[in-house]
């Protein structure tokens, strides 16, 4: 039987050939929860919230006895009752992601993303005929609850990414007149983005109509002024300079690649299980997906994450962000920055959370969010990204992020560590002082570095006498 679901504009599904009726709106916004992570077990408590929001006294007397309402009847609607399996605590859509259209559209666009500066006109091809699976002006239009809502926000910032490359390219292959226009509706839409205003500026003056570009440009100069005090950006005001002198050519913007992360840690022991299983998580094809590292101070989550992250750094080369704390306003106007984007100051999250899509969309980018106080917003949820989060609350996570505990380390991998630091030949030769220390370090990693330090820089020292000098220290 040959299902095909369409999210890109209302949300439809064909039966061979034929429409499907997908039934009431909270049964649709089920179906588009599940849609969205083909294959994937998605947490009724995730359904729930997904359709009436987080705030319980909105929900109905029984949602979960509600979402399995929904469930029944969407297995009778699609005809295929085994399609939606259930699972322990969640339902899972067993279709392939090529059945919906979001995906082959996803796809069409990280493809094009990697050919526009080798191949510019197949590059312009594809993003034309991702942007053709489109339907409407909004994704999931119609479907109602808070997991729609979120996602129409992604994907519309998706959409516009792919626009804008579109054009771009564009007005690389000379195709001036044509760009003109949709180039004028997009600044008019997205008023802040000047790189959209320097494609469309470009693409005037490429046209003849050079005075045009100008006055353009000037009240662009006058607004960014009176509403944000600020001048337009370099490379705006460079093209102007340019055309001023009829110096300006057409070159593709070459995106900054962030490279953010912190050295790795040579004597990592103890965690190539671990290690191996989130890097897994981050290779796999399709989606976003998330690894959270959880465990006590001292246990080594922050190593470990950027251990993963160097890693994993071919399959993300367009980038690697990384914060150690700080508020997800600065930390998210910090990212756009190495993006190539300049945020204003006083831009509101909101803001600054719509831009962040769109920079990462076509992108395939790591992030690394060790200790973020709010790391949700800061989560990239374009198709290729991948994120790392260290010490998240529980809850803070989607259903669908790996969860990995780091713990404290095995004895044997206590005793590595501290012989990597402080010489094999000195630790082999006190081995019952030796495990005394690694027990007042609790076999935690942080403590255990700090330790061997401390040793190492005393060669004089012996292991018992670093164990006597904690003990008289309580």
């Amino acid at each position: 039987m040959e299902l095909e679901f369409r999210v890109l504009g209302s949300l439809r599904a064909r039966r061979e050939g034929r429409e499907v009726d997908l039934g009431r709106p909270q049964q649709q916004a089920v179906l588009a929860a599940l849609l969205l992570a083909p294959g994937q077990l998605v947490p009724t408590e995730r359904l729930v919230e997904g359709v009436w929001g987080e705030d319980d006294t909105r929900w109905p007397k029984d949602p979960v006895g509600q979402i399995g309402t929904h469930v029944h009847r969407l297995r009778r609607a699609l005809g295929a009752p085994e399609l939606v399996v259930a699972a322990a605590g969640g339902y899972r859509l067993a279709v392939p992601r090529e059945a919906v259209d979001l995906f082959r559209h996803e796809a069409a666009v990280a493809e094009a993303v990697a050919l526009r500066h080798q191949e510019p006109a197949r590059a312009r091809e594809l993003l034309g005929r991702a942007l053709d699976a489109w339907a409407g002006d909004r994704a999931l239009d119609g479907v109602p609850g808070a997991f729609a809502e979120r996602a129409r926000e992604r994907l519309a910032a998706g959409r516009f990414a792919a626009v804008k490359a579109l054009l771009d390219l564009d007005v690389a292959l000379g195709r001036y007149a044509d760009a003109v226009e949709p180039l004028a509706a997009l600044a008019a839409g997205h008023p802040q983005d000047e790189e959209v205003h320097r494609l469309h500026l470009l693409a005037l003056h490429r046209c003849g109509r050079t005075e045009e570009a100008l006055a353009v440009y000037e009240a662009l100069r006058e607004r960014l002024d009176r509403e944000l005090g600020l001048e337009p950006a370099a490379a705006v005001v460079e093209l102007v300079d340019r055309i001023r002198r009829g110096e300006a050519s057409v070159s593709l913007r070459r995106l900054p690649r962030p490279s953010q992360l912190p050295s790795d840690i040579p004597d990592l022991v103890g965690r190539a299980g671990l290690a191996r299983r989130a890097e897994q998580a981050l290779r796999a094809d399709g989606g976003s997906p998330v690894v959270g590292l959880s465990g006590p101070a001292g246990s080594g989550k922050s190593a470990l994450a950027v251990h993963v992250a160097h890693a994993v750094q071919d399959a993300f080369p367009d980038g690697q962000l990384y914060a150690s704390g700080g508020e997800p306003g600065t930390v998210m106007a910090a990212f756009l920055r190495a993006l190539g984007e300049r945020p204003a100051g006083c831009a509101p999250v909101a803001e600054l959370v719509g831009r962040y899509r769109a920079a990462l969309a076509g992108r395939r980018v790591l992030v690394v969010l060790d200790g973020v106080p709010d790391p949700a917003p800061l989560l990239p949820a374009t198709s290729g990204c991948a994120a790392v989060v260290t010490g998240a609350e529980p809850g803070v996570l989607s259903g669908d992020a790996v969860r990995l505990t780091v713990g404290a380390l095995e004895p044997h991998d206590a005793h590595e560590l501290l012989a990597r630091i402080v010489g094999v030949e000195r630790i082999g030769r006190e081995p019952a002082a030796v495990a005394e220390l690694a027990e007042i370090c609790g076999h935690l990693p942080v403590l255990l570095r700090t330790a061997a330090t401390r040793l190492a820089a005393r060669p004089w020292w012996s292991v018992a006498d670093l164990v006597r000098w904690f003990t008289e220290r309580g």
